[in-house]
C-alpha cells in the first residue's frame, strides 16, 4: 500500500487532528530477519550436528552465527582495536556520524567484554564528520575517559594512533577516512 494514499483527496477539506512530530525509535536489539532453511541444510531429527571447527591460533574464522557487537550506519571510517583489558585483541568498527561507546545494547560501539567500569549507554563518543573529514573524541559528563594518559575534559580532535582508556579497557584509534580519502569522494 503506497504511503501517499489519500494524499490527493478530492472534495471539501476536513479538519484533522494535529500530527505528532517524528520521533526516533531506539530498539534494544536489532531485528533479526528469518530466512527459510534449505532442505539440504536442515539437520535430520536424532542426528547430532557436527562440532564447530576450532580455528588455528592467529586465524580468523567466519561463522554463520554472529552476535552483533555494533550497529553500523554506513561504511567503515575507522576502528578501535582493544589493546589492554577485557576483550584484548578485538576490533570494533566506526562509521559516519556519532559513534556512542558503551557496554549496553543501545550503544553503537559496544564494549561488552566484562569491564564493569564502562557505562551502559554513553560512556564516550567518537564522531566522524564527513564535511570536515575529522574525528573527535567527546566524553560523557558521568564517565571518565583518558586520552594518551591524560583525562579528557572537552572534545578533542583525533589524528590516529592515540590510546583511549574507558574503565580498564584501552583501545587504539585507527582512522581509515580523513583528508586523503572518504567513501563519499565518488559521489
Amino acid at each position: 500500500m503506497p504511503l501517499y494514499r489519500g494524499f490527493f483527496k478530492k472534495g471539501p477539506a476536513t479538519p484533522e487532528s494535529p500530527v505528532e512530530p517524528t520521533r526516533r525509535i531506539v530498539r534494544s536489539e536489532p531485528a533479526e530477519k528469518t530466512r527459510p532453511a534449505a532442505a539440504s541444510t536442515a539437520p535430520s531429527p536424532g542426528v547430532p550436528s557436527p562440532p564447530a571447527p576450532t580455528p588455528a591460533p592467529g586465524r580468523i574464522v567466519a561463522s554463520s552465527v554472529t552476535e552483533p557487537l555494533s550497529v553500523m550506519a554506513g561504511p567503515v571510517v575507522g576502528w578501535l582495536a582493544i589493546i589492554a583489558g577485557p576483550g584484548r585483541g578485538q576490533v570494533l568498527q566506526l562509521s559516519y556520524g556519532v559513534n556512542d561507546i558503551g557496554s549496553g545494547p543501545n550503544a553503537r560501539v559496544r564494549l561488552n567484554f566484562g569491564d564493569a567500569a564502562i557505562a551502559a549507554d554513553n560512556h564516550a563518543a567518537i564522531i566522524y564528520t564527513a564535511r570536515s573529514r575529522r574525528f573527535y573524541l567527546a566524553q560523557s559528563i558521568a564517565s571518565e575517559t583518558w586520552l594518551n594518559g591524560q583525562p579528557v575534559r572537552e572534545s578533542v580532535e583525533l589524528a590516529g594512533g592515540e590510546t583511549v582508556r574507558f574503565g580498564q579497557t584501552q583501545v587504539r584509534f585507527v582512522p581509515l577516512c580523513g583528508p586523503g580519502f572518504d567513501w563519499r569522494d565518488g559521489d
